[in-house]
């Protein structure tokens, strides 16, 4: 997780696109409404972001806070927040890894963003 965080970061899609499976499945909170399946159209949605920000940003600070870990096996389950004070909104993020020889490889992840109503 660590080194996904990494590479998200340095906004390097290959890096990125390293740690899925080739039969990764998310769900994205503003791509699309749909499942996304597979390395490719996963892949695809995390090149456009990067194009999309690299313009303006050079390094992303994504610091995962509340992060739990749990490990059954061949499969890991990985939960965390991102909180961002403009706008207000926590990021929350899970991460389903299983175990491909000696690498753990993203399965699924799910993202979905919690705004707080301004006061």
């Amino acid at each position: 997780m660590t080194g996904l965080i990494d590479a998200l970061n340095a906004l390097d899609a290959d890096a990125i696109s390293s740690f899925f499976a080739d039969d990764v499945t998310a769900f994205f909170p503003l791509a699309q409404a749909d499942r996304v399946d597979g390395r490719d159209a996963v892949s695809r949605i995390f090149r456009n972001f990067v194009a999309r920000t690299k313009p303006t940003t050079s390094r992303l600070n994504l610091v995962p806070e509340d992060v739990e870990v749990h490990v059954s096996g061949d499969l890991g389950v990985v939960t965390f927040n991102i909180r961002e004070k403009a706008p207000d909104v926590t990021r929350r993020r899970t991460f389903i890894f299983a175990r491909n020889g000696n690498r753990w490889l993203v399965r699924h992840f799910h993202a979905s963003d919690f705004f707080t109503a301004p006061k």
